[in-house]
């Protein structure tokens, strides 16, 4: 009986490490969800806003 649970217990975890591993190799193919590439509009303006303090200030 013990046996018997063990080698379950064994598969079930051998079976979850194979769907796993499955899954991070499927998803290591593939790019990430959304875009690497976002152009903060936020910073950038921030920026600016700094930069131009900064370039009035000097003209003083």
């Amino acid at each position: 009986m013990v046996d018997r649970k063990i080698t379950a217990m064994i598969t079930f975890i051998v079976c979850m490490a194979v769907l796993i591993g499955f899954a991070v190799i499927i998803a290591s193919g593939q790019d990430q969800a959304g875009s690497t590439n976002i152009i903060d509009r936020d910073a950038q303006r921030l920026r600016n806003d700094l930069d131009s303090i900064l370039a009035h200030s000097h003209h003083r």
